[in-house]
């Protein structure tokens, strides 16, 4: 149970998203942090400048006089909490003013940073002291015209304790963040992926029992996930097809093939008992080699077939007229119709160009014509005609045969099929698999339906040239 936990995709995603949300907040909160301490530093610097700047106008306007006079005088809360120092060229403090709650003994002594260079750039300078963990010094030093320096200082809470709340807050906060996250994440990734654990437990669930006809719960959603899933389905569907398909071939073969090998075997134990008649030996001979020839012609239409099928069906494709391809086939079927007392009629009213393999096109078209005539009582008629529209070009065979019915215009197209009315007639049934697999490979179609006045109509249609 731990192990499967321990590999469930969802924990995994919840445990990796929690963790960058708990790295992105992290970044986020010192981004802020630095930013309100940055604030808070300024905000205080800006208001001992401020102070220092106006303390210097008045030095300026009336000596340390008017300073102290300032200093004594103003009774605004900040004066009141300020430290003000005039330091002389010597090093010498003109004027200290402290406020009553500073503990410092000797406030004249009162550190501060070197003052040399500041004087030099006349400019003012704000340093940070720290009194103690607690509170800090804020100093503000400005540099007076005649050499002398001034100085006002401020006693304010140190950064830490001022936002240790904060930090608390955050540490807090943050932890019951994390936790609903991962909480949260888990359940919600446990939901998103739950259509890869039906295909897995589908998966697994066909591997040990083979159960071909196992398929993944039908999900509602329209989520890449399901969409996945139920292209999955499909896809077990059709392999399911194949399978069956392939294991009706095999019984199909297995039938079809029994009765040539068993008179193949039967010819060839005749030739080889001694008759003493030459004649009758070359005779079963000679019946071994038609049946051989017979089986080798099974064989090599399966696997144009199988090569159709599978894309690997090598095609020399040229531009001709495709009258010429059913004109041949009519000619080499002339004596079987005349034979049959059939009627072939040809309507082939205007050129129809195609790029196909002429060769390749002429199996399609005679399997087409020879399955016609097959399929047609004597003294009846078979029609093939060429036309086009816009985009392809279209060959039919119409015959007044029995037609076909409904329920297996899909089958006949399949490797060894025999319907139950063909199984008198002489064959494999592979010529009208072998006309669909070679159409496919042009990029044509082969479709059947009722003819007019009755009888079957067989349609192949391919891409203009």
């Amino acid at each position: 149970m731990f192990d499967r936990l321990r590999q469930s995709l969802a924990l995994r995603l919840a445990w990796q998203y929690a963790l960058m949300f708990a790295l992105f907040v992290a970044i986020l909160f010192g981004v802020l942090y630095w930013v309100l301490a940055r604030s808070l530093e300024q905000r205080e610097q800006q208001a001992v400048e401020q102070r220092a700047e106006d303390f210097a106008a008045a030095y300026q306007n009336g000596g340390p006089a008017e300073l102290s006079a300032m200093v004594r005088s103003d009774t605004a809360p900040d004066v009141r909490t300020l430290f003000v120092r005039l330091i002389s060229p010597d090093n010498t403090a003109v004027f200290v003013a402290a406020p009553p709650d500073w503990i410092e003994t000797q406030v004249e002594q009162f550190p501060v940073p070197e003052w040399a260079g500041v004087i030099a750039e006349r400019k003012t300078q704000t340093v940070r002291v720290p009194k103690n963990a607690l509170r800090d010094y804020t100093i503000a030093s400005h540099p007076l015209p005649n050499g002398w320096l001034l100085q006002v200082g401020r006693l304010t809470d140190s950064r830490p304790v001022l936002l240790a709340p904060v930090r608390r807050a955050f540490v807090g906060v943050g932890a019951m963040a994390l936790l609903l996250s991962v909480g949260g994440g888990t359940l919600l990734a446990w939901r998103a992926t739950r259509p890869l654990r039906l295909v897995s437990e589908t998966a697994r669930r066909i591997l040990e029992t083979g159960d071909l006809a196992a398929r993944v719960p039908g999900p509602a959603g329209s989520g890449e996930l399901d969409a996945l899933v139920r292209q999955l389905n499909t896809l077990l569907d059709r392999n399911a097809a194949h399978v069956q398909v392939l294991r009706d071939t095999l019984d199909n073969l297995a039938h079809d093939l029994r009765t040539p090998l068993t008179r193949l075997r039967g010819t060839a134990e005749l030739a080889m008992q001694d008759s003493g008649d030459p004649a009758e030996a070359r005779g079963a001979l000679a019946d071994c080699v038609n049946e051989s020839d017979r089986l080798l012609h099974l064989l090599e239409r399966l696997l144009d077939i199988s090569a159709a099928e599978g894309g690997a069906l090598k095609l020399n494709r040229a531009q001709f007229d495709l009258r010429t391809v059913v004109e041949r086939a009519t000619d080499l079927y002339r004596e079987v119709a005349e034979e049959g007392k059939i009627t072939v009629t040809q309507e082939l009213p205007v050129a129809v160009n195609v790029t196909a393999d002429a060769i390749r096109l002429g199996q399609v078209i005679n399997n087409l014509v020879d399955n016609a005539l097959k399929y047609t009582p004597s003294g009846g008629r078979v029609t093939v005609g060429v036309s086009a529209d816009a985009t392809r070009a279209h060959f039919t065979v119409t015959d007044n045969g029995p037609g076909v019915p409904a329920g297996e215009r899909a089958a006949i197209f399949r490797r060894l099929y025999r319907s139950d009315s063909s199984r008198s007639q002489r064959g494999f049934g592979l010529g009208l698999s072998l006309a669909k697999a070679m159409a496919e490979a042009h990029g044509g179609t082969i479709t059947v339906d009722d003819a007019p006045g009755g009888g079957a109509r067989f349609t192949l249609s391919l891409p203009l040239a």
